[in-house]
């Protein structure tokens, strides 16, 4: 039996799709398949600290595609230190022509990540490696951090990865302030049912 009725999702969803781009059809039955993984792997892995699947559909996959509206298609995105593949995962669903990368060397976790692409179907690549072994050729439209440990130490990693013309995208808590050295902002909105942001960069 399901975690969540695919009804229930829609409502938790909905705040987070309002005013974003057009979203793949199948998104909800897609989303309720991904929130049976993440509950059953979460068992046995730590993937999330959420166990409350109401909690799941909202902070980790709603504010995964709170993120769609930054994100250019036809495009490419590189999700750094993916976890439980927030937010590469529901932006795959929800963009199929995006061309997604999750990034995550804990042997577990990327393990979980390619089992929910099979489940899924879903056209994504798993780098199970850390970000700085890519090939140096290796840039993307987008590269999205996302509650990434060792942030600061890991954001010059992420910021070579972003290609000449692509964006930063970082979700901040409302402590942080949107100040980074040689990039210039462009776009920041506040997450709904939530203290925290989202804010894109390109570089001057």
């Amino acid at each position: 039996m399901p975690a969540l009725s695919e009804i229930r999702i829609a409502e938790l969803l909905e705040p987070y799709l309002a005013e974003g781009p057009a979203l793949a059809t199948d998104l909800v039955p897609r989303v309720s398949k991904y929130l049976d993984l993440l509950m059953l792997w979460n068992a046995r892995t730590n993937l999330t600290a959420i166990r409350d699947p109401e909690q799941l559909v909202q902070r980790q996959i709603g504010e995964s595609l709170f993120a769609a509206r930054f994100v250019d298609i036809p495009g490419t995105l590189m999700d750094f230190g993916s976890g439980g593949g927030f937010p590469g995962i529901p932006l795959q669903i929800a963009l199929p022509t995006l061309r997604v990368t999750l990034a995550e060397s804990q042997g577990k976790k990327a393990s979980f990540l390619r089992e929910a692409l099979r489940s899924l179907g879903l056209n994504a690549e798993v780098w199970s490696s850390r970000v700085e072994s890519m090939p140096a050729d290796r840039v993307f439209g987008v590269v999205a951090m996302r509650a990434v440990d060792q942030a600061a130490a890991m954001l010059p990693i992420a910021q070579e990865r972003v290609a000449p013309e692509g964006k930063l995208l970082r979700y901040l808590p409302a402590s942080e302030e949107s100040l980074l050295a040689g990039w210039s902002l462009i776009e920041e909105a506040v997450v709904p049912s939530s203290q925290g942001r989202i804010a894109c960069w390109k570089r001057v």
